[in-house]
């Protein structure tokens, strides 16, 4: 296992690390295509428990959402797709209420994707946009490797049972690690008073865990144990960039509306 999980990383980190450090279309092609399959993933795990989502209508969705860019318009257009997409029901009978919501609940979540791009285009995002990876992914490993070791007390033992306090504990001090040595090492071109660093890698790293218990949520519910097998030892898209998906929005709302 952990030689698969090592080899997608040596794959698929460079793709990932060189559509960041592009931006423009290059990187918006790259999130396109994630997000496509990362619906994907999230439409085929319902299946499981007998709700049909509307696929093409959510593909089609977050193309346009991507061909339009990162506008507040764009939202005019997901809202007149919504509108679509809840009269399927009434002119098509073999989709019913639970197909048309899944359907929406699936664009809203993989749009969040998009934020990766939103981050990148605002001031100083070609640095900022690396904090997503910093927290999400020092939490992640903090909180495993402190969890396996001297995890104690179960976190929410009916949606993840191998969670604990205190691999939550260490994934938050994974993220404040990473967080202030990212600002240490970049202070003169980001100038980010220390305290909102800190602010930030908490509520981050909060986040990021609730953005890791929610795909574990909806897992538990479609009775799988992965979203797919794209990547080897990773299991899906979504397994993979669970917590990214919550701390994208995230971190662009701290930096648009909390820290300007």
């Amino acid at each position: 296992m952990l030689k698969k999980r090592i080899s997608s990383a040596i794959i698929g980190l460079p793709l990932v690390f060189a559509a960041l450090i592009a931006g423009g279309w290059y990187l918006r092609l790259f999130l396109a295509a994630v997000s496509l399959m990362g619906l994907n993933e999230f439409y085929t795990v319902f299946k499981n428990i007998d709700i049909k989502p509307i696929n093409y209508i959510g593909y089609i969705t977050i193309l346009f959402f991507y061909i339009l860019g990162y506008s507040y318009y764009t939202m005019d257009v997901i809202v007149l797709i919504a509108i679509i997409i809840f009269t399927v029901p009434i002119l098509q009978r073999k989709y019913n209420l639970k197909d048309t919501s899944i359907t929406m609940a699936g664009v809203i979540y993989i749009i969040f994707f998009s934020y990766i791009g939103k981050i990148r285009d605002i001031n100083n995002g070609y640095l900022l946009v690396w904090l997503i990876f910093i927290i999400s992914w020092l939490t992640d490993t903090f909180a495993y490797f402190v969890g396996k070791h001297m995890g104690r007390s179960k976190l929410c033992p009916t949606i993840s049972p191998n969670k604990t306090f205190e691999g939550s504990i260490g994934g938050i001090i994974g993220s404040l690690i990473g967080c202030i040595i990212f600002a240490y090492l970049f202070k003169e071109k980001l100038q980010i008073n220390i305290f909102y660093i800190i602010a930030l890698s908490i509520t981050g790293s909060l986040v990021a865990q609730i953005g890791d218990l929610f795909a574990s949520l909806v897992k538990r519910n479609c009775n799988t144990k992965d979203f797919s097998k794209i990547i080897p030892g990773h299991g899906g898209i979504l397994d993979r960039f669970d917590s990214i998906l919550f701390v994208s929005p995230y971190i662009y709302i701290f930096f648009t509306y909390v820290y300007k």
